[in-house]
């Protein structure tokens, strides 16, 4: 059930959330409710925090360039084992828990991520990046560097 909580904003700060929610392509209301979201979730959970991407806003672990999926994605190869997770991406302990907690408190958020990465594939990667291109290499090749 969702509440209405007013809130008062300077000037510029109104200007400023009018401005992200058009980027964003939501209302204003939408979009305070958004950043209070992150916000929130950022001071629950260690190194958690939000970034824009190519497909929306996305849970990011802090001092990387990866999102919390693509940790709980890569760790399922190593059957959730966080030492080996920690060690394939020399991070510590720790980091990879923040990790696995968030996706926890998040099962659906995960899950959805992973299965969109999934199912990613040529066509749909042209269409966020116009100016991929295609290299096939034959797998000769690549066995001659073997």
């Amino acid at each position: 059930m969702s509440k209405v909580v007013s809130t008062r904003l300077s000037g510029e700060t109104e200007a400023r959330l009018q401005r992200l929610a058009r980027r964003l392509g939501k209302t204003p209301s939408e979009t305070g409710a958004m950043l209070i979201e992150e916000s929130l979730r950022e001071i629950e959970f260690a190194y958690i925090e939000f970034r824009n991407s190519p497909v929306g806003r996305q849970a990011y672990l802090k001092n990387s360039n990866l999102s919390v999926w693509q940790v709980i994605m890569l760790a399922k190869q190593y059957q959730s084992n966080l030492e080996q997770t920690a060690t394939h991406l020399e991070k510590s302990i720790e980091w990879i828990k923040a990790a696995f907690n968030y996706a926890e408190a998040y099962p659906e958020e995960i899950t959805n991520a992973i299965a969109d990465d999934l199912a990613t594939n040529y066509t749909t990667l042209k269409r966020i990046l116009p100016q991929i291109e295609l290299i096939s290499i034959p797998l000769d090749v690549l066995e001659s560097d073997l």
